[in-house]
């Protein structure tokens, strides 16, 4: 009997499974392990050193899309301090996805993005900061992980949980208009940047499609209207949008996606400002900025349109069956540019 023969199964089985327990063992962290790292990120933005790093003999790493080795990245540069941070974890994907406020000396940044880990060491380090309303396309407070709505802090009781399978089913519904999206529940609130959205009661009146008594609806410390919670039927899509990373304790799904769009000049504000505006959502606003640009009110000098990009990455909080909170963390590019994370014909 040849050697081969005694080696064949149930020999060869044996040690193909044992085989497996190791590699699946070395590929798993758990949710400690995983907040264990984004701590040792932040630590290591401050101490303005990767040394304390667990990094794969190879990494993929980008900040703010561009790829680059950690040393070289300007985060490791100007970070001071970090004031508030809030983690979505996901143990089945290796994922966790991080919101920070960074201290940049007197000033706050915003800091979000993503790590993936391969046994105990960081793989993938996917990172945006925003430093103004300028960097995220129109809604900006870098403070906002600090004050986020109970729809997003109040712990979930299993019971009112949805399923793993679900939560990505929504994920990939909020870049996918073919999908329907959860149904919002009463209290839900919609976030960006940081910040609860708002708009100036005139230029909502301004830009619903349907007639709303805007007396009735909630509104910001600022006196701007909150906007609800919703999915339309004309949301900006991508057909590539990344959704994989899931926190199914806290019921939390979030999508990677670019979007394509204008940048405008918002004539509410004094001085001026501009807003982002997705191709989907284009016609309704540059139809209102004529109407305040004939107006004769607004007179001061105004950001000239141009094409841009916006990485999004969106979160849905859902518990006991409805979408409790929305939040869109996004990071302005030039026009043209895509995910150095998903694959692109040359």
């Amino acid at each position: 009997m040849r050697l081969i023969d005694i080696l064949r199964p149930p020999f060869a089985i044996l040690g193909l499974a044992a085989l497996c327990s190791i590699v699946q063992a070395q590929a798993s962290c758990d949710r400690a392990c995983l907040n264990s790292q984004a701590d040792a990120l932040l630590n290591s933005l401050t101490s303005h050193s990767i040394a304390n790093l667990s990094l794969t003999a190879e990494y993929a790493a980008t900040a703010d899309g561009q790829p680059a080795g950690l040393p070289m990245m300007t985060l490791w540069r100007t970070v001071t301090g970090v004031k508030n941070k809030y983690y979505v974890v996901d143990p089945g994907s290796s994922q966790i996805f991080i919101i920070a406020t960074l201290s940049e000396g007197p000033n706050d940044a915003l800091l979000f993005g993503r790590l993936k880990v391969m046994g105990t060491k960081i793989s993938e380090l996917e990172l945006y900061t925003d430093r103004s309303r300028a960097n995220g396309g129109f809604q900006f407070d870098a403070a906002g992980s600090a004050n986020f709505p109970t729809a997003w802090t109040v712990k979930l009781e299993p019971k009112q949980r949805v399923s793993r399978a679900e939560l990505l089913k929504f994920g990939r519904s909020i870049f996918d208009n073919t999908l329907d999206g959860p149904v919002p529940g009463p209290g839900c609130v919609l976030m960006e940047n940081g910040k609860i959205v708002g708009e100036d009661p005139e230029v909502l009146k301004s830009i619903m499609a349907t007639p709303t008594d805007i007396s009735k609806m909630s509104r910001n410390a600022d006196g701007s209207v909150q906007i609800p919670c919703g999915v339309p039927p004309g949301r900006p899509t991508d057909h590539k949008a990344r959704t994989d990373l899931v926190d199914e304790e806290q019921g939390i799904v979030v999508s990677f996606a670019v979007v394509s769009g204008m940048v405008e000049p918002y004539l509410a504000t004094n001085p001026t400002a501009s807003a982002f505006v997705p191709f989907a959502m284009l016609s309704p606003y540059t139809d209102m900025l004529k109407k305040q640009q004939e107006s004769g009110k607004f007179k001061n000098p105004a950001v000239r349109p141009m094409p841009a990009a916006l990485t999004v990455a969106e979160l849905y909080r859902i518990y006991d069956g409805k979408l409790q909170g929305m939040m869109m963390l996004q990071n302005m590019a030039p026009t043209g540019a895509v995910s150095p994370w998903v694959a692109h014909s040359r």
